[in-house]
C-alpha cells in the first residue's frame, strides 16, 4: 500500500506522553489518515516500546528482540510525528506545558495525551536490590546484562515477587530459559496465585509450575530485602520475621503511577492513576487523555492489563481527533470481562475469560497469531511516497533527486561545486586577512585585536527543535576551536516553517534555548540575529572569537605527524537512514549523542601538545577535509583502515544500502587515493560519510600522541585514535594512501 503525504501549515499542538499500546495506534492512525493543521509530537523516556504479550516468549528464547519491540522514530518518522526522547517532570495544566528532565524549556500543548506506562518497583527497605519488570522498555535494555549475571552464577536460585499472570509467566520463560539447574522461588503475598481468575485456570498454571519445579509461596508479604556481607546473597524478608534466600530477584508485582502524575495537579485515585471520564478525558481539564495503566476509569474500574491499553487505542485516536477538530467525542465501554492468555511453557497456553477456563497448544498458537498480527501493523508500516513533478523528455535526464534529502551537514553543496564557484568570484583578501576562503575560520586584523571569525548553517535533521539548536550551536562553534581560537560571540540567522503563531514562537523558543545552552557553557554571548519565515526549520551562526599566537591553520602538517581523529564517524548514514525509517532509534540516538559533543576540551588538548594543523570533520567527510590539509600542507598521508574509529551501526546501514544524499559527491576523493586493502571493504565508503558536529582532525608529534590520546580520552574523547600518519616522503601531494 502507497500513500501521498501533503503538507499543510499546522494550527494546533496535539503532545502525547509515552509509547504505550495505545499511543502506537494513536500514531499510526493519524499517519494513516493525516488531519490537517494537528502536529503530532510524541515524548517517550525509550526509543523502542515492548509489546507486553510477547515479553514471555523473548525471555524463554522464541521470540528475538526485533520481533517485541516498536521502533518509535520509525513509526514516528511515518506520521510525520516529531520524536523526542526525554523523561518527564510534571504537567502544567493550567498553562499547558509538560516539563521534561535535561534542563530544557517545556513543551507547550494544545491537546496532551498519557500513556506512559506504570512502575512495579518495590517501596520497601532494599527495594533497590530487585530488578523490576515494569517499565518493560527499561527491563528489556538491562535484559543483556542481567541474562549474562544470571547465567554466570552456577545454580542460581531467583526470586520472583508477585503473584499475578505476567510472574507466573516471568518464572515459567526463566526455568525454559535458565534449564533444570537453577532453582526458582515465586513469592505471592495472596493465600493463591492469579486470585482474579477462575479455579480451573489456576489449577492449571499450578500443575505447569509443579511440574516445572518452581516454588510456590503463599501469604507471603515482602517488607523487606537485604544482602548479605560475607555471601553477597539476598534474603526477602516475610512481615512474621521468615525469609528467603536468593542471588537474584524480580519484582512483577502490580502496577504503581507514575510520581509525577500527583505533582501535576491531576485528579487521581486512591493509587494516584489519572482518573478518566468514559471519553478518556481527564476530570477537570477537558484538553486532557489518558489510557492504559496511568488511567483509571472512572465509573468503569477495571484491572491493569495491557488488553485495555489495547483496546482503548481507537477510541483514543478518535476522541483526540474529535477534540482538536471540535465535534463530539466517542464513548468508551471497557469490556468487564477480558480474554486473559497466560503462557504457560513453549507452546502451551491457558485462557481464562469468566466460565471459560481453557489449556491447551491450540491457544499458544492462537495467542501467537494475536500477537504478531498486531506487531505487523507497526513493524511492516505502508510507503509514504511524496509528490513530486513529472519532467518529461529531455528534462527527465538532468532532474536532480528531489526525495529524502539529509539535513544537517549532508544538505551542503558538494565540493566541485564550491571550488567551482570560488574560481569564478574575483575575490581580493584585504591586508588584514591573516586567513581567509579555505580555512575553517576567517583570521581577521581589527586593529586593536585579532579575530577569528566563522558561520554555520543546515536545516534541521532531528524532530526535537532544542536538540538541534544545540548540534548547530556546537557546529559553529567547532570551526573556531579547530583553529586554536576562543569564540565569545554569535549571532544567529533563523528559518520558521509558516504555522499559527503559537507554534512558531515555540518552535524558535525551543531551538534558541537549546543553542543558549551550549553557547552558555562555552561562554559566548548570543549578541543579535535575524529570523524568516520559510519552508522548514532550518538555523545558522556566524561567530567570531579571539585566536592564539599559535593558529592550527590547515597547511601546517609535517611529514613523520601521527594524524589523531577525536570522534568516530558515520553520523551522516545514521541521519539519512533515520529520515526514511531504515535506522532504527537506537542508532539515531547514538548518531546525536556524538554530535551533541563539544570540541573545546580537544581544542585545548592539542594546544597543550603544540599542534599546529587542525580541522573538524564535517560535510566532506573524512577523507574530504584530509584532502584538503594534505594539499594546503603539500605533503601525503597514509590511513589505516582498522584505527578509524566509525559507529558500527553505520556500517550496517551503508551495507543495506543506506547513504547521505552528499555521499556520491564526496566519493570523488577516492580519485586521490591508493589502496593496501581490498577495494570492496565497507568501510572505505565511511570515508565520504559526511559529518554534523564531527570530531577534530589533527597532526600530532610522534613523541608525544600516546600521552595526548591518553589526556583526549580522558576527558571524553572515548573514540580518539591514531588513524594514520603524515608521510615522510611526499611523492604526490594530497594523496591518500588506505592501508587495513
Amino acid at each position: 500500500m502507497t500513500l501521498v503525504k501533503s503538507e499543510h501549515p499546522y494550527l494546533r499542538d496535539l503532545l502525547l506522553i509515552g509509547g504505550g499500546h495505545a499511543h502506537v495506534q494513536v500514531i499510526r492512525r493519524f499517519g494513516m489518515k493525516p488531519e490537517p493543521g494537528v502536529r503530532l509530537t510524541l515524548v517517550s523516556r525509550e526509543s523502542a516500546t515492548p509489546y507486553t504479550g510477547m515479553l514471555p516468549g523473548f525471555i524463554s528464547g522464541e521470540y528475538q528482540q526485533s520481533e517485541i519491540v516498536i521502533d518509535l522514530l520509525r513509526l514516528s518518522r511515518f506520521a510525520n510525528c516529531r520524536f523526542i526522547e526525554a523523561n518527564v517532570e510534571r504537567v502544567d495544566a493550567l498553562e499547558q506545558r509538560a516539563f521534561l528532565g535535561g534542563g530544557r524549556p517545556p513543551l507547550r500543548y494544545d491537546a496532551l495525551s498519557i500513556n506512559s506506562g506504570g512502575d512495579c518497583t518495590l517501596d520497601i527497605p532494599g527495594g533497590e536490590f530487585v530488578e523490576p519488570v515494569k517499565p518493560i522498555g527499561r527491563f528489556l535494555r538491562n535484559w543483556s546484562s542481567t541474562f549474562t549475571s544470571l547465567t554466570s552464577i552456577s545454580k542460581p536460585h531467583i526470586a520472583i515477587i508477585g503473584g499475578g499472570p505476567g510472574s507466573v509467566e516471568l518464572a515459567l520463560a526463566l526455568r525454559h530459559r535458565l534449564g533444570d539447574e537453577s532453582e526458582i522461588s515465586l513469592i505471592s503475598r495472596a493465600n493463591v496465585l492469579m486470585p482474579d481468575h477462575g479455579r480451573i485456570a489456576r489449577r492449571h498454571v499450578e500443575t505447569e509450575l509443579q511440574n516445572h519445579r518452581v516454588h510456590v509461596v503463599c501469604n507471603f508479604n515482602v517488607v523487606a530485602i537485604s544482602r548479605e556481607v560475607d555471601s553477597g546473597e539476598l534474603v526477602v524478608s516475610n512481615e512474621d520475621g521468615t525469609g528467603i534466600g536468593c542471588q537474584y530477584a524480580f519484582s512483577a508485582t502490580g502496577v504503581g503511577a507514575p510520581s509525577w502524575l500527583r505533582k501535576s495537579g491531576f485528579i487521581v485515585d486512591d493509587q494516584g492513576f489519572v482518573k478518566v471520564n468514559r471519553y478518556l478525558q481527564a476530570e477537570t481539564f477537558v484538553n486532557i487523555f489518558a489510557a492504559g495503566d496511568v488511567a483509571a476509569l472512572n465509573q468503569q474500574p477495571r484491572p491493569k492489563s495491557g488488553v485495555y491499553s489495547v483496546r482503548e487505542g481507537p477510541y483514543l485516536a478518535e476522541n483526540l481527533r474529535r477534540y482538536l477538530t471540535g465535534h463530539r467525542l466517542k464513548r468508551f465501554n471497557a469490556q468487564r470481562r477480558a480474554l486473559a492468555l497466560v503462557r504457560t511453557a513453549p507452546g502451551r497456553a491457558t485462557a481464562s475469560r469468566g466460565l471459560l477456563q481453557v489449556s491447551g497448544g491450540w491457544l499458544w498458537r492462537y495467542k501467537d497469531w494475536i500477537d504478531r498480527r498486531f506487531m505487523r501493523r507497526f513493524q511492516d508500516l505502508p510507503v509514504m511516497v511524496e509528490s513530486k513533478p513529472i519532467y518529461r523528455g529531455e528534462l527527465a535526464t538532468e532532474a536532480p533527486e528531489t526525495s529524502m534529502r539529509c539535513g544537517g551537514c549532508g544538505a551542503k553543496l558538494g565540493a566541485d561545486l564550491l571550488q567551482r564557484v570560488l574560481h569564478r568570484l574575483d575575490i581580493h583578501s584585504p591586508e588584514s586577512v591573516f586567513m581567509g576562503v579555505g580555512e575553517d575560520a576567517a583570521v581577521v586584523n581589527m586593529g586593536s585585536a585579532t579575530m577569528a571569525i566563522s558561520c554555520d548553517g543546515f536545516r534541521a535533521m532531528v524532530d526535537d527543535p532544542w536538540r538541534f539548536g544545540r548540534i548547530a550551536a556546537h557546529h559553529a562553534l567547532n570551526d573556531l576551536y579547530a583553529m586554536n581560537s576562543e569564540p565569545s560571540v554569535a549571532i544567529a540567522l533563523v528559518t520558521v516553517p509558516f504555522m499559527s503563531e503559537n507554534l512558531m514562537e515555540e518552535d524558535l523558543f525551543h531551538l534558541m534555548s537549546g543553542a543558549l545552552t551550549v553557547f552558555d557553557e562555552s561562554d559566548v554571548a548570543l549578541v543579535g540575529g535575524h529570523t524568516a519565515e520559510g519552508a522548514e526549520l532550518s538555523v545558522g551562526f556566524t561567530v567570531a572569537g579571539s585566536t592564539s599566537f599559535n593558529v592550527m591553520a590547515k597547511g601546517n602538517l609535517l611529514p613523520n605527524q601521527a594524524l589523531v581523529l577525536t570522534k568516530p564517524i558515520g553520523v551522516g548514514t545514521l541521519l539519512a537512514g533515520g529520515m526514511d525509517g531504515r535506522c532504527d532509534a537506537h542508532a539515531v540516538e547514538t548518531a546525536l549523542r556524538v554530535m551533541d559533543r563539544s570540541n573545546a576540551a580537544g581544542m585545548q588538548i592539542f594546544a597543550d601538545y603544540d599542534v599546529t594543523a587542525c580541522t573538524d570533520v564535517t560535510g566532506f567527510g573524512l577523507g574530504g577535509h584530509l584532502g584538503e590539509m594534505l594539499r594546503a600542507s603539500e605533503v601525503s598521508a597514509s590511513l589505516k583502515l582498522d584505527a578509524i574509529p566509525i559507529l558500527p551501526e553505520a556500517i550496517e546501514a551503508l551495507l543495506n544500502g543506506v547513504e547521505s544524499s552528499l555521499q556520491k559527491n564526496n566519493e570523488q576523493i577516492f580519485d586521490d587515493c591508493s589502496y593496501d586493502c581490498s577495494s570492496l571493504d565497507p568501510r572505505l565508503r565511511m570515508l565520504a560519510d559526511p559529518q554534523t558536529s564531527g570530531g577534530l582532525l589533527a597532526g600530532v608529534d610522534r613523541d608525544y600522541v600516546d600521552s595526548c590520546l591518553h589526556d583526549l580520552r580522558r576527558f571524553g574523547y572515548a573514540a580518539a585514535q591514531v588513524i594514520g600518519a603524515v608521510d615522510t616522503n611526499t611523492t604526490r601531494v594530497g594523496q591518500i594512501t588506505i592501508q587495513s
